[in-house]
């Protein structure tokens, strides 16, 4: 894998996933690493294994941006060179499952990320919904033995008088 196809991969993997800020940010993160570990003499196969598969990194960025999402952005094509589906021919698309294949279908991995506020809201609703069960039954219990308690103090009572005041 060279300099073009990683960052290609990366693209593809972040695109419509994440902001296009953080799409660009990062693709200019990659690319500037990897020419200043080529201005060091490096050689870009040995920056390449390095790194490892985009798709892995683009997991991390994934899991760790709070703005993430599937497929709520708009793909993101900093330069023509990092051009994303449109710009792929079909033997690139089949590479591309062929590797997600090896990989043991990484790609298909469905990621949810419930850092979103209507899952927040979601969560305060099943809360609430909750006690608002919990205390209609506690509610329904007191609502049987409240008329009972009248009756169980004057059994309570006979009892005591018919026993007498020591037991």
């Amino acid at each position: 894998m060279n300099r073009e196809e990683f960052l290609r991969g990366l693209e593809n993997a972040l695109s419509s996933n994440v902001p296009p800020a953080v799409v660009r940010d990062n693709l200019r993160y990659y690319d500037d690493y990897i020419r200043s570990e080529r201005q060091k003499g490096r050689s870009e196969t040995d920056i390449m294994d390095e790194l490892g598969d985009p798709r892995l990194i683009a997991r991390t960025i994934l899991d760790t941006t709070p703005e993430a999402a599937e497929g709520e952005y708009e793909e993101y094509h900093p330069f023509g060179s990092f051009a994303g589906n449109s710009g792929r021919s079909s033997q690139q698309e089949n590479a591309q499952q062929t590797q997600s294949e090896n990989y043991g279908g990484f790609g298909n991995i469905h990621y949810y990320n419930l850092n979103k506020w209507y899952w927040k809201l979601l969560a305060v609703v099943v809360v609430i919904l909750f006690f608002t069960l919990v205390l209609t039954i506690i509610g329904g219990i007191l609502t049987l033995l409240i008329p009972l308690l009248p009756v169980i103090g004057i059994v309570a009572l006979v009892m005591w008088l018919v026993r007498g005041p020591r037991g």
